[in-house]
């Protein structure tokens, strides 16, 4: 019996060219190989969870998300827990997620991919009721990641913009985190847990990150000036943050966050409001996912050499 495989596509995503490309390309390259394959369309938020789900109980064998980060995790969150596997066509403006799991960002490459590479378990990160697959901000990150939600241009220019913009009015919160019998007090810009390395658009908040090591990255960027934050920003888009003394990460399976109010977080990139305190947890081995089998290994092994704010 041929493999059944369902697309989930945002047919906004990339300004709605992902929607044109996909329509061209799938059928030229499947053409010649066995597979059955049906395109559906989003219509709003959620919408594509429930198009995974649906996909599941009907029998697809991979369900493939074709849009940004917000697509992936709806996509993937109807698949946690199932022997389905998850496909991932990058086409938003971020594509943290995607780039975390060494996912090719070319269109026609990402759609070989689903047929040249065997699927892997992940980890899975929760917060509350909800799912992430790359990363969790809860500080300084999550208001720009609420101001990009409710803008209406996309790509990495606004991410600057609102940042830039936003630094000279945000102060810094103090946080409570409390993880594996120890507890950690700190002033921070930002606070995010991470289970692959990056936010998107090549910002890596979580260096030494893996999404199968059963382990969450709690990264802390602590309270910076100005002249400090500009002379680290390169920092974020080369992997090396661990060396800037503002920078601070530890690793548990679950960590709960204290803040000093209720205050919006978000989850791979998409906001939400927060409560005062936090639990965030791992599940491990949650889902499977069509990616290239390479590791992180480098980087895994660089943890072990580089300077690394880890409790003994």
């Amino acid at each position: 019996m041929a493999r059944r495989i369902l697309f989930v596509v945002n047919p906004i995503a990339g300004g709605g060219r992902a929607v044109k490309r996909i329509s061209r390309i799938l059928p030229a390259i499947l053409k010649n190989k066995k597979y059955e394959y049906e395109i559906r369309f989003t219509s709003e938020r959620g919408h594509a969870t429930r198009l995974a789900e649906r996909g599941v109980k009907e029998g697809f064998d991979v369900i493939v998300a074709v849009g940004g980060d917000g697509t992936v995790n709806e996509t993937a969150t109807g698949l946690v827990g199932t022997d389905k596997s998850l496909g991932i066509i990058p086409s938003g403006s971020g594509d943290g997620i995607a780039r975390g799991l060494s996912l090719s960002l070319m269109l026609r490459r990402a759609v070989d991919i689903l047929f040249e590479e065997k699927s892997s378990l992940i980890d899975v990160g929760m917060v509350g009721n909800r799912y992430f697959f790359a990363t969790n901000g809860m500080g300084f990150d999550a208001v720009i990641g609420k101001l990009f939600d409710e803008g209406t241009i996309r790509g990495p220019l606004p991410y600057f913009y609102f940042g830039i913009r936003e630094f000279f009015n945000y102060k810094p919160k103090e946080y409570i985190l409390n993880f594996d019998g120890h507890q950690v007090q700190v002033k921070a810009l930002i606070v995010a847990v991470a289970n692959t390395s990056q936010f998107g658009n090549g910002a890596i908040i979580a260096p030494f990150a893996r999404p199968d090591d059963g382990l969450l990255d709690i990264c802390v960027i602590r309270d910076v000036n100005a002249f400090h934050a500009i002379l680290d920003l390169p920092k974020l888009f080369t992997g090396h943050l661990s060396k800037s003394d503002y920078y601070e990460f530890y690793q548990a399976k679950q960590v709960e966050v204290i803040r000093p109010e209720p205050a919006p977080i978000h989850v791979d990139g998409e906001p939400l409001d927060g409560e005062k305190v936090l639990n965030v947890k791992v599940l491990p081995n949650a889902l499977s996912v069509i990616k290239p089998q390479k590791t992180t290994e480098n980087n895994y092994l660089n943890f072990h050499l580089e300077k690394a704010f880890r409790l003994k």
